[in-house]
């Protein structure tokens, strides 16, 4: 499959998803809402415990979204240089089923052509960030050569509908009070996405001390 015709497909996958979640009117979250959360090895939790006394920092994303994997180029760079800040949690919410997600990150190779797309995007050869999931949201990849994306469960309980954004990737930080402070939907740059986003959580971490 030639760059082109990769780029185009994945783009066009990723596009009707963003505007199937563009046309659903959503009230605007300002508040950390406590809900279920269960990570990759299906040990369940809250984003209130998540986030007891920290500044919480949450990526959404799914398989297979160009941008959410562009973005993880950067993210990984700034969970690096935060990963042993204990004032901080940083996590992403992904609304893929977990099973395969888990396949995903183990490069297994049924999840091969996400992988590929993976790597193209974001420059990387592995996934290291903490991976959530929220109960009722879990749609499967499709295909094998040209991949797409199923209908999640219950799109009431995925994260464009919980925290009111309308397209992936979106990414948050709520202080150390549950206040949300910063929030962005897609990616224009690598380089200006991780400017963003390192100076969003400089400043929540400096005003929650």
């Amino acid at each position: 499959m030639s760059r082109k015709f990769f780029l185009i497909i994945t783009l066009l996958t990723v596009f009707f998803l963003s505007v199937k979640a563009q046309s659903e009117k959503k009230a605007e979250v300002s508040t950390l809402p406590d809900i279920d959360v269960y990570d990759i090895n299906g040990v369940h939790t809250t984003l209130h415990q998540l986030a007891k006394n920290k500044v919480l920092f949450i990526d959404c994303w799914f398989i297979p979204c160009p941008p959410c994997f562009l973005a993880m180029g950067p993210l990984h760079k700034i969970y690096a240089q935060y990963v042993n800040n204990k004032n901080l949690c940083f996590i992403t919410i992904c609304m893929t089923d977990s099973a395969q997600v888990k396949k995903f990150i183990n490069q297994d190779t049924s999840m091969k052509t996400a992988v590929s797309q993976y790597q193209f995007f974001s420059n990387l050869n592995a996934f290291k960030l903490p991976v959530y999931f929220m109960p009722g949201c879990s749609s499967k990849v499709l295909g094998s050569k040209i991949i797409g994306h199923s209908t999640p469960d219950d799109r009431s309980n995925c994260p464009d509908v919980v925290f009111s954004f309308s397209g992936y990737p979106t990414c948050m930080i709520f202080n150390k009070q549950g206040k949300q402070v910063f929030k962005e939907t897609a990616i224009q740059s690598a380089e200006q996405y991780e400017q963003h986003v390192t100076k969003a959580l400089s400043d929540a971490l400096a005003d929650s001390n």
